[in-house]
């Protein structure tokens, strides 16, 4: 029976339409009983146009013309949802509609919730659902025809949502106080959330967005699910007091109504750290009037201060008209480090040249101080020595520091030296005070005191265990206790081949921190067993020593699982000789190692598990082999050898 499609363009036509055989089996012709006759002018009109005994179906498009211009374009028999997705919260009333441009003989709905009977006589049908609360549900449009071979059926994709119930900020596996330079992490806990694979999670710090975590599961299940997304942080004191705050978001795509983002109690973080000094050294002038020591300075939790001479009280403000000319030392401490200040006080006439050096002096070229040697690299406790020469007569030389300040008057050399150079914030300047023009000078020594780290470090972020070949890990390498880091490169090495690196100009402290750096991988099969490394060099330049500092880190070696790959995966067919027997190999390389099945004409199924077997018999075998990553399997033809064949004889 040949199966009529209908075709419906409107029309209104202005000229004479005429019926038209277009080929042996298309005709055009007017709808019984609806279009009248004669046509009319300006009215509107349907026309059909039926095509018979064609296949496939779905692959028919029916174009209509008046004269050479196309008036429509139908793909025939297909089956068009309104609306082609739905997005719905879970307990959602749902609703679409299914239409055909063929007459079927019946259409349906196939759902796990209002499903509709197949009906006869319809183009479109409705599924419609009070309260969604299938979460896998797969809702299906369906028609039947006379022929078996053209029924046609379509899936109407359904996302259903869940917002979370509640969405939580923590410190992960530390509730300590938090230590500048250290590095957390912070956990965001995202409670009965789905479909949790189109989850978003902002991080922020204030009103700063840090980062948008997509995040993932290696489960395929559309119900509710508890997730976890992370944030590492390096908190230093500016930090202290800061707001930390996640918030998931829920990304539905253009037909979903966009759920707003469920956010988390903001959490406060307080960060312990050292106490540090803008500056170390301040000169006051001995006038014969007060004085002021004033060493206060931040800390958490706050300094405890101590001075030299013993006999200032232990307080950070000292104030007295009886201090005698020298330096007074304060040391601002409290557990997790301290710093000192040097408080010079100086005879009235020299500070009074000094004071006149700092605001008038002139450095540079127009500057007659050299400095010997003009750079010096320095390890943290060792030695040094830099001399400063004038090369005019002077009326006062001297270097200014928190360590080691000195002055003479009238020799034109003058010597800063330290036994032991342990100060961080060290910076010797050399000045000078002349009898002539420009009678202020000064010079300032580049002094670089380095410290390489007492350790480094690498492991797997978030990962124990073996890898799976294809999927994404993170590496992380940590830097213990280094300075100056902006002088640091951290190498990455696989093997002996060098994969990615780091520097971190961008930094600038002067004292020792900790530092990190991330290498993301997709290992493939041929990196198991392969030795991940990094490596911390402080390159310093020409006046550092040589070569370079460097502390390597143990090496990771890394373990990746993959399905088995056959050596020889194409079918085999092989000629057996009466009373020969041969062997078949279905040897396979996977991780872990895998296990071989085998079928063979006279069992289902061997329990064998081993890639070699002999084959007595003609017949088919197949070979499994497997693992718990994936399976491959062979397939071996043993057919008679053909008569008057033997070993190494040619067919012709």
């Amino acid at each position: 029976m040949p199966l009529p499609i209908l075709i419906l363009p409107i029309l209104r036509p202005s000229c004479n339409i005429k019926k038209e055989i277009i080929t042996r089996n298309v005709h055009l012709s007017e709808i019984p009983g609806v279009s009248p006759r004669p046509i009319i002018e300006g009215e509107n009109y349907w026309l059909q146009c039926d095509i018979q005994n064609v296949a496939p179906l779905q692959n028919v498009i029916a174009n209509c013309y008046k004269e050479q211009t196309l008036k429509r374009q139908s793909v025939s028999g297909s089956l068009v949802l309104t609306p082609p997705r739905l997005v719905l919260e879970y307990g959602a009333p749902a609703s679409a509609n299914c239409s055909t441009d063929i007459i079927p003989k019946m259409m349906g709905w196939e759902a796990s919730q209002g499903s509709v009977d197949p009906t006869s006589g319809v183009q479109q049908l409705t599924w419609t659902v009070k309260s969604i609360t299938e979460w896998d549900i797969k809702p299906l449009c369906f028609i039947i025809v006379d022929d078996p071979r053209f029924q046609q059926k379509t899936f109407l994709p359904v996302t259903i949502y869940k917002i979370p119930d509640k969405v939580s900020i923590s410190l992960l596996n530390d509730t300590r106080l938090i230590i500048e330079g250290e590095i957390y992490w912070l956990q965001c806990d995202i409670q009965n959330v789905a479909p949790v694979q189109n989850v978003i999670v902002n991080w922020y710090k204030e009103q700063t967005l840090l980062k948008r975590d997509n995040v993932t599961s290696e489960e395929n299940t559309k119900e509710p699910q508890n997730k976890t997304s992370k944030l590492q942080i390096r908190p230093n004191r500016t930090d202290d007091g800061a707001q930390y705050r996640c918030e998931a978001e829920l990304e539905l795509g253009a037909e979903g109504l966009q759920p707003p983002p469920r956010p988390a109690e903001p959490l406060i973080i307080s960060v312990a750290y050292m106490p540090q000094f803008q500056n170390h050294t301040e000169i006051l002038l001995d006038s014969g009037e007060m004085i002021t020591l004033n060493c206060t300075v931040k800390a958490n939790p706050p300094a405890v201060y101590n001075w030299i001479p013993a006999h200032l009280k232990p307080r950070p403000v000292i104030t007295s008209s009886s201090l005698g000319l020298g330096n007074y030392t304060c040391t601002a401490s409290n557990q997790y480090g301290n710093d000192t200040k040097v408080f010079t006080i100086r005879k009235k006439e020299i500070e009074d040249v000094y004071e006149h050096h700092q605001l008038f002096s002139a450095s540079g070229d127009s500057c007659t101080l050299e400095i010997s040697p003009p750079r010096v690299v320095v390890g943290f406790g060792e030695p040094v020595s830099v001399s400063c020469v004038a090369s005019r007569p002077v009326r006062v030389l001297g270097w200014e520091s928190a360590i080691g300040a000195l002055h003479t008057q009238h020799d034109l050399t003058v010597q800063w030296q330290v036994d032991s150079l342990i100060d961080w914030i060290e910076e010797p300047i050399c000045y000078g005070v002349f009898f002539t023009a420009p009678r202020q000078c000064e010079e300032k020594l580049n002094l670089v005191l380095y410290k390489t780290p007492d350790s480094i470090s690498i492991s797997l972020v978030n990962h124990t265990g073996p890898m799976v070949e294809g999927r994404e890990y993170q590496l992380l390498c940590e830097v213990q206790n280094i300075a100056p880091v902006q002088y640091l490169t951290l190498r990455w090495y696989r093997g002996q081949t060098e994969v990615y690196n780091h520097t971190f100009s961008e930094l600038s402290p002067a004292t020792p921190v900790q530092v990190s750096s991330t290498l993301l991988i997709t290992p493939g099969r041929v990196e198991h067993g392969a030795p991940y490394r990094c490596e911390a060099t402080l390159e310093l330049g020409p006046e550092g020593p040589q070569p370079p500092p460097m502390v390597k880190s143990e090496p990771l070696d890394i373990a990746v699982h993959y399905p088995p790959d056959l050596l020889s995966p194409e079918q085999e067919v092989i000629e057996l000789g009466d009373g020969e027997v041969i062997t078949l190999n279905c040897t396979a390389v996977g991780n872990p190692p895998p296990l071989y099945r085998w079928s063979t004409p006279t069992l289902l199924e061997s329990d064998e598990s081993h890639p070699l077997l002999s084959a007595p018999s003609l017949g088919i075998y197949t070979c499994m082999a497997s693992n718990i990553l994936g399976k491959s399997s062979k397939q071996f033809i043993i057919k008679p050898r053909s008569k008057g064949k033997t070993d190494g004889s040619l067919d012709i």
